[in-house]
């Protein structure tokens, strides 16, 4: 296979720019998880810029899960996934808002869609293990406790028997955004009513292999969730309203 050769840069904005020949260099050449880049040196005559120019370009992309390190090898690419863009964006949303109401809206569809996927492959251990749950989820809102471990684990397993390691690391990303909303401690401190037992109308329906059912249930469980989140984002909003308009009035 013919190399593509690189273009020599010519603009101010380099990081960005060497970024992004350097990306169009992986995919022209047909790169893979694993492949070696050019050293920097190369990299640096190629672009025609500085090797201190490359190295802090190279440096951005090892920061979102582009391209790695090796000791004594160099750098190579990486296998693209989210878990480098995680950590940002949770941050990012980190305040309450329609950002929220619309990671929520993902999160219903790719459960909408998984679920089938989910249904069909678990096992009778897995199952045991989603009942498991839900038996711990109903004992702790007797006792007034926490649920978002067993809820977590209860939704990551499904989407873990969708076999798609994408739709997994997309479920991670809108959990944690959910967990990192503002005021999360008052809206995720207690469990939204009926929570537990539509945990257990969801497991009924994966025992009975119900796809539509499974999906119709889980649905509903969000909407549920959701109704919750927009009662705190109306409280905010109108929290920041009323603290704009003290701050104009003095």
């Amino acid at each position: 296979m013919a190399t593509q050769a690189l273009v020599p840069i010519v603009t101010s904005n380099l990081n960005e720019l060497i970024s992004a020949r350097l990306k169009d260099y992986i995919v022209q050449n047909g790169l893979r998880a694993g492949d070696k880049l050019p050293t920097e040196e190369k990299l640096s005559q190629s672009l025609g810029v500085s090797r201190t120019a490359v190295r802090e370009a190279l440096r951005s992309m090892e920061a979102v899960g582009l391209v790695e390190a090796r000791q004594g090898y160099g750098r190579v690419v990486c296998d693209f996934n989210f878990k480098a863009i995680l950590g940002n964006l949770s941050y990012g949303l980190v305040f309450l808002s329609q950002d929220i109401l619309q990671i929520t809206d993902i999160r219903k569809a790719l459960d909408a869609y998984f679920i089938e996927a989910a249904v069909h492959n678990l096992t009778a251990a897995e199952i045991a293990e989603l009942s498991r749950l839900v038996d711990s989820m109903e004992k702790r809102v007797e006792a007034g406790l926490d649920i978002t471990d067993d809820d977590y684990k209860f939704h990551r397993l499904l989407y873990e028997r969708s076999c798609n390691p994408l739709a997994l690391q997309l479920f991670e990303i809108t959990w944690t955004v959910r967990l990192n909303a503002y005021d999360r401690d008052v809206a995720l401190r207690e469990a939204p009513p009926g929570t537990a037992h539509e945990h257990a109308g969801i497991l009924e329906a994966i025992i009975q292999r119900d796809v539509e059912a499974a999906r119709r249930l889980i649905l509903a469980h969000h909407w549920n969730t959701e109704q919750r989140f927009r009662q705190r984002v109306a409280e905010v909003v109108q929290r920041e309203q009323k603290e704009g308009n003290g701050h104009e009035a003095k």
